[in-house]
């Protein structure tokens, strides 16, 4: 072996000595970063972090009008109707200061089913009682409206006196919709 084959295979093997020190050394120093979750205003749904010197902060007197067609595990909270929660949270204690925010929900599609009561959610889903109770309760006690579209409850074979109380039933999703953003709301789909 000459010498520049000689220095470069030592140059070699220095490095990778250096790399496994280095990530050795760097691994046993590195932590995750843990948030401070909270729950401002829907308890135990939709956690969020304060973020106090974040620009965009939360604008008082926003409308939301929340287009509501995710689906999801039948045994489990909807994922759509979980990030409601966070949205309410959000406006209720994230930024620096909280701020008003109206929401409406409305249900239609594959999330018309969570608008259920218990009885018919379960022969609707195959599973036990309608996991989404608790949440759609916290989430009128903070003040969001909840509508379900009346079409798609009866294209999906289901009447309006299945409905849980708390969810309202609208003529359909489309007139809703154009009903809250004619008023000024800022659709958010989620599906």
């Amino acid at each position: 072996m000459d010498n520049n084959s000689a220095l470069r295979h030592s140059f070699a093997a220095a490095c990778m000595g250096a790399t496994v020190v280095a990530l050795a050394a760097g691994g046993a120093e590195t932590t995750k970063h843990s948030p401070d979750w909270s729950h401002p205003v829907v308890q135990g749904h939709g956690k969020v972090v304060k973020m106090l010197e974040a620009v965009e902060q939360p604008r008082d007197g926003s409308k939301i009008v929340v287009d509501l067609t995710a689906g999801g595990d039948p045994a489990e909270v909807n994922p759509g109707l979980a990030k409601v929660a966070r949205f309410v949270n959000i406006y209720g204690g994230a930024g620096a200061e909280a701020a008003s925010c109206e929401i409406t929900v409305v249900a239609h599609g594959k999330a018309t089913v969570v608008t259920l009561a218990d009885e018919p959610y379960s022969v609707a889903t195959g599973a036990g009682s309608n996991p989404n109770r608790d949440l759609i309760k916290r989430l009128q006690k903070a003040g969001v409206e909840l509508l379900v579209c009346g079409q798609a409850l009866a294209h999906q074979g289901h009447r309006g006196d299945e409905v849980v109380p708390e969810f309202e039933v609208a003529v359909s999703a489309l007139t809703a919709n154009v009903n809250r953003q004619a008023d000024g709301y800022a659709r958010i789909p989620l599906n």
